[in-house]
């Protein structure tokens, strides 16, 4: 393989000015407060393990902030466990009582989160069993000035921001494209009730544990963290927790909503994080320590780097020897260091940074050249240097990607089995192929054998995938090509899935379409895939 090489070149035996992109201070310094809540122990004892060290953790990591050139820290942080409903309420009114027009005020919460299909209402639950709903927080937080941050590690908190996410097949690590494009409102159109109310005006900054038809999980961690909400955990080690802010993907000592989200969201495996506003560069923390403007020079981001590709870093002045072999390398999107060789050109004025193997596609990326390296005069660079990147996107396998939506995919109505499991366990000789059509769309062709009024046929039905968003919709089915009614497909879907759960002999399966129904011919059968996940907080 031949790599790319390009050249960055850095006059680094110079002075030069801090340039930190997006970040200023106001004249007036607000004041930053926080209300910490944890409810372990229930009245039903249904009772959680982890929402106690959920809250020291919490503290730990804010204690840890400063903002602005003015080193600001939390004047206040109440921690409280176990509080009822109305404990929450007055708790809330007593730590905001002062607040004024910009200062920020964050209120976090861990516990059990309740979700009301009906009146489409998510709700924090309190020791008592009573349910704090989301209007009634929101008519709580809109009476405090400034603006309020809200952490929520609860069942179902999604909904706080009338958030819901769909997927096929949970996947692994999610980079920022693939988080940008699920991370939307969807409307609910099974709604009942319109819910109002929620934490989505211009005054709230809010990050959630999972959806809100989600669930959110505590586990017991072997590592020494002990019990814990997985969502708390990526959210503190990602912005504060001792002194640690492996959030900070641009490295400039602020983590904004939108790092510690797309942190948060490649660190939590049983749900998906949600946020409010979606790509917000608001300073959810920092670590701006006294840090002088002789100290660090960012460069601008480059974008849409080749996965191989080459630096070259090249200097104004001789380098010596060694000084430079440790001080030089590239940073992933976890603030790990990526295997990198470095090679010193003929006139030493050059540093090439070679990747041990391809970086990741769409992920972003930092050099980092640390102060001190010494030119072969003696003279020393002192500025710390750091140039940030993102790989090119991935070149999409579509046919992998539509037939892994549908496979693993969920209909509403029948969120479970997936698609395969409950298709192919019902006709006989099943077969899955994909195909692109003349219009432009992607689309899974499924066929099986099944009976129709003793007559042993073939059912095709065609999923068009919406590739994006990762969903599909069914616009043709049939029986020996002859096309389903809307009434039959729908019959037909409520035949395979009772057979997955209570098996007949599938040569046998007589009258399983109606006949004849008043209802239009198949033409679009939209439904949504839907992850499977049991209930913890």
């Amino acid at each position: 393989m031949i790599k790319r090489k390009y050249i960055l070149t850095f006059l680094t035996m110079i002075t030069l000015f801090l340039i930190i992109p997006g970040t200023s201070y106001a004249e007036t310094t607000p004041t930053y407060k926080a209300l910490l809540i944890g409810n372990s122990n229930y009245w039903n004892n249904n009772s959680l393990q982890g929402p106690a060290n959920d809250l020291v953790k919490m503290e730990n990591a804010l204690s840890h902030h400063y903002y602005g050139s003015n080193n600001t820290s939390f004047s206040t942080i109440k921690a409280k466990r176990d509080l009822t409903k109305q404990e929450i309420i007055s708790s809330i009114r007593e730590t905001f009582k002062d607040a004024q027009e910009g200062d920020i005020s964050y209120f976090y919460y861990s516990g059990h989160g309740a979700f009301d299909y009906y009146s489409n209402s998510a709700s924090l639950i309190g020791v008592d069993g009573e349910g704090l709903s989301v209007h009634e927080l929101e008519m709580e937080l809109r009476a405090i000035p400034g603006t309020i941050v809200v952490v929520l590690d609860s069942c179902h908190s999604g909904g706080f921001i009338n958030k819901e996410l769909h997927l096929g097949s949970s996947g692994d690590t999610v980079d920022e494209e693939y988080i940008n494009d699920f991370n939307h409102s969807i409307v609910d159109i099974f709604a009942q009730r319109k819910s109002r109310n929620y934490l989505t005006s211009s005054k709230y900054k809010v990050i959630t544990a999972a959806s809100k038809y989600e669930s959110s999980y505590e586990i017991g961690y072997l590592d020494g963290w002990g019990w814990g909400g997985e969502f708390t955990r990526a959210f503190v080690k990602g912005n504060g927790y001792n002194g640690n802010f492996a959030a900070d993907t641009n490295l400039d000592f602020d983590i904004t909503l939108y790092e510690i989200y797309n942190y948060t969201s490649n660190h939590v495996e049983n749900s998906n994080v949600q946020v409010w506003p979606q790509a917000d560069n608001f300073i959810i923390g920092s670590d701006f320590g006294d840090l002088s403007s002789d100290d660090i020079k960012v460069w601008d981001t480059f974008t849409d780097t080749p996965i191989d590709k080459i630096w070259n870093i090249k200097f104004n002045l001789q380098l010596d020897e060694n000084s430079w072999k440790n001080k030089i390398y590239v940073l992933d999107a976890y603030q790990d260091k990526f295997p990198t060789y470095l090679e010193k050109s003929y006139n030493g004025q050059s540093i090439s940074i070679i990747p041990a193997h391809n970086y990741d596609y769409s992920s972003p990326y930092t050099i980092v050249i640390e102060n001190g390296i010494l030119a072969a005069s003696g003279r020393q660079h002192k500025q710390k240097v750091l140039a940030h990147f993102i790989t090119e996107k991935n070149k999409l396998d579509y046919e992998e990607l539509a037939l892994n939506t549908v496979l693993s995919g969920y209909f509403y109505s029948h969120p479970y089995p997936s698609v395969q499991d409950a298709f192919e366990s019902f006709f006989i000789h099943s077969t899955w192929d994909y195909f692109y059509s003349t219009d432009g769309s992607h689309v899974v062709e499924f066929n099986g054998n099944a009976y129709k009024n003793h007559i042993y046929g073939t059912v095709t039905i065609q999923f068009t995938v919406d590739i994006e968003n990762e969903s599909f919709s069914i616009n043709y089915a049939a029986f020996d090509s002859d096309p389903m009614s809307y009434y039959e497909f729908e019959g037909l879907l409520d035949v395979i899935y009772t057979n997955y759960f209570y098996p007949r002999d599938t040569n046998h399966l007589d009258d399983i379409f109606i006949d004849e129904d008043d209802s239009p011919l198949l033409d679009e059968y939209k439904d949504l895939t839907w992850p499977l996940q049991d209930s913890i907080k």
